[in-house]
């Protein structure tokens, strides 16, 4: 058994608003990604010795990524997601962990809802252009198989979602 490589696992995005319109995309030039899980906790000391209150779980999720020149997902990050607070789906998908059985099209996934908290560009005059994104999680994400579409320009509790098109009820 090998280890993940981080260049095996993709994160995909979409505004919860368009899961009925398009299928989730990912950032061109990614070139880190994750999320990450706190909690805090308080300790009261007692005369038997300290007694401590776990807190909630806080889950980020984060990703650095260079500007595709004519990239639209950029702005639409920006407009959407920092400037109008829409609510975001993530995928963070593991391409070497196939599925099984009636998930034998589809990869480990990790599937989050939340909103886009962090929208940083830096312009350094010897880089490129780079964009810190961070997205604070709703709940702690759910495990589940995703369908991984490989793009050519590559609150409350919730159930895992597919990143396919979400087709309308009868």
């Amino acid at each position: 058994m090998a280890a993940l490589d981080g260049i095996d696992v993709l994160w995909r995005y979409r505004f919860t608003e368009e899961e009925g319109n398009e299928a989730a995309w990912g950032l061109a030039y990614t070139t880190e990604s994750g999320y990450s899980k706190s909690k805090s906790s308080e300790t009261t000391v007692t005369k038997d010795g300290t007694v401590v209150t776990p807190g909630t779980v806080e889950t980020t999720a984060s990703a650095t990524t260079l500007y595709k020149v004519g990239d639209t997902r950029i702005d639409e990050l920006e407009e959407k997601g920092i400037d109008a607070g829409k609510r975001m789906q993530l995928w963070r998908i593991s391409t070497k962990e196939v599925g099984a059985g009636e998930n034998a099209s589809k990869y480990k996934a990790k599937y989050f809802e939340g909103y886009l908290t962090t929208f940083e560009p830096t312009d350094n005059a010897e880089d490129k252009v780079e964009y810190t994104l961070e997205w604070s999680i709703e709940s702690t994400g759910k495990s589940g198989y995703a369908t991984l579409v490989i793009d050519e320009s590559d609150g409350g509790d919730y159930a895992f979602k597919d990143t396919v098109k979400v087709e309308a009820a009868p």
